[in-house]
């Protein structure tokens, strides 16, 4: 993947790759005559931005050498120790300086940084072995991945323009499965520090994080996750992930699937213990011979680990506080984006209720009773208040709003589709729909006229309200 952009007098070329240029025959107190020149920051912004290329472009070439390493410890001879401490510094004296420039929101900044990423990845030693040259193999390097996601939370524009956003998703998050996974990752631990931190936790932070999170796309299928060509550091076929960091994440994941089927599982063993007992010990094979083959794969290869990852980057970034723009955003993405792709959708039910009880009129009231009726009828969520919570909505203000449109089509799924409601409370909404129709633009009261029909219909038991005999009319009790 090939990344260009222009200064003034040059064009440069940032590759994420390794690039085929040697520094082997360079000294290294040339090497570092080179850093100590190019690690001085220039006033003109193209001559700067050059600069931080041309120093990219030594790093990662003495990463490529072995020259320079991440995630391993540093060597034993003082004279390498010195000069590995030199690097190491010089490095994230030029990681801060792109932070500073990619806060400025300058393209050429987060290209250049996101180079420094492709080329400086961790090592690791496969497990099991412990000699240094033992086999390695190489992966992304989550601190760079969070110093560049921090820098970009931190822009001073409000929204990222149009040219931004589509290069960021497009370069960077579209094609690397294992930067999507790591980029979750991040997501819910700069949501989470900035929860925790109340000097932190404002609305800018959380507007930048959904931003974010909203563009990182996300496989559909094991079969997306097969193949090395879709990954910034393809792991070794003969790879073994380290057994502490996967026996935590799944630790992690099994906790939290136990803990949401707690009731129905004590339920079922009540019921028939002896032939589930039986069941399970036949069964218990496969389990863990599917198990024994996904150890072999790397967290960012497995469709469950994705899963749990954005799960819990959404809950993370919810639990902040939106402004009223971004809880728009939120409440629209999650039902046809979120919900159907993580385990555990009820898990956002909280986040609903929470935002209906905030802004019980207006758009995010219908938003968020629509992710409501979509949890009580493919998720099983149980919510008795819901259909009096839709009775406050209709009025005479909704009919003339602007998202009366999404309004009308929540309460067809509602009350249409819906077969099980009672003759009381279809009488209720008619009466409401009636009045509120009175006052109503024409394309609203054809609406209404056309849903109390239907109702009227569907519902032979309410057609008192319309068809009454001589001498039974009643006083009305909302005459002026």
């Amino acid at each position: 993947v090939s990344i260009h952009y222009s200064t003034q007098h040059h064009t440069y070329t940032s590759t994420m790759t390794v690039p085929s240029s040697s520094l082997s025959d360079t000294s290294p107190a040339e090497v570092s005559k080179q850093i100590k020149a190019l690690i001085k920051e220039l006033p003109e912004i193209r001559a700067d931005a050059a600069r931080l290329d041309d120093l990219r472009r030594i790093f990662t070439r003495l990463e490529a050498e072995g020259e320079l390493s991440f995630g391993t410890p540093p060597p034993k001879s003082p004279v390498a120790a010195k000069w590995h401490a030199f690097l190491h510094k010089s490095h994230k004296t030029m990681v801060s300086q792109l932070c500073d420039r990619v806060q400025l929101g300058r393209h050429s900044a987060i290209r250049c940084l996101w180079g420094v990423i492709a080329g400086s990845p961790l090592t690791k030693q496969q497990q099991g072995n412990s000699s240094s040259s033992s086999p390695s193999y190489k992966y992304m390097n989550v601190d760079l991945l969070q110093k560049w996601m921090r820098a970009m939370i931190r822009q001073e524009s409000t929204y990222m323009d149009n040219g931004m956003k589509n290069m960021v998703e497009g370069e960077f998050f579209r094609p690397f499965r294992d930067v999507q996974y790591y980029s979750l990752g991040s997501i819910t631990a700069l949501a989470t520090a900035a929860y925790n931190n109340e000097g932190c936790n404002d609305q800018k932070t959380a507007e930048k994080l959904l931003e974010l999170l909203m563009m990182v796309p996300v496989p559909s299928s094991d079969e997306d996750l097969e193949g090395n060509s879709q990954y910034l550091f393809s792991p070794p076929v003969d790879a073994i992930p380290d057994e502490a960091d996967d026996a935590e994440s799944d630790e992690d994941s099994e906790a939290s699937e136990e803990e949401s089927d707690e009731d129905s599982s004590d339920d079922e063993s009540e019921s028939d213990g002896h032939e589930q007992g039986n069941v399970t010990r036949e069964e218990s094979g496969r389990p863990q011979k599917r198990r024994k083959l996904e150890n072999r794969k790397f967290s960012f290869q497995r469709m469950r680990m994705f899963r749990r990852e954005y799960q819990k980057a959404w809950l993370a970034v919810l639990r902040l506080d939106l402004p009223v723009g971004s809880l728009k955003q939120a409440l629209h993405f999650l039902p046809k984006n979120v919900l159907s792709y993580v385990s555990h959708p009820l898990r956002f039910s909280d986040f609903f209720m929470q935002a209906y009880s905030d802004h019980e009129l207006g758009v995010i009231g219908v938003l968020a009773l629509d992710g409501l009726f979509l949890l009580m009828t493919e998720y099983g969520l149980e919510y008795p208040n819901f259909y009096k919570q839709l009775y406050k909505l209709v009025s005479a203000k909704v009919l003339y709003a602007k998202y009366r449109t999404r309004f009308f089509s929540l309460l067809n799924k509602c009350l249409i589709r819906n077969e099980m409601l009672p003759a009381y409370l279809v009488a209720a909404f008619i009466k409401r729909l009636c009045r509120c129709g009175l006052n109503a633009p024409p394309s609203a009261a054809l609406f209404v006229l056309a849903l109390v029909s239907n109702l009227l219909r569907k519902h032979p038991e309410c057609n008192c309200l319309v068809q009454r005999k001589e001498g039974t009319e009643m006083e009305d009790l909302f005459a002026a």
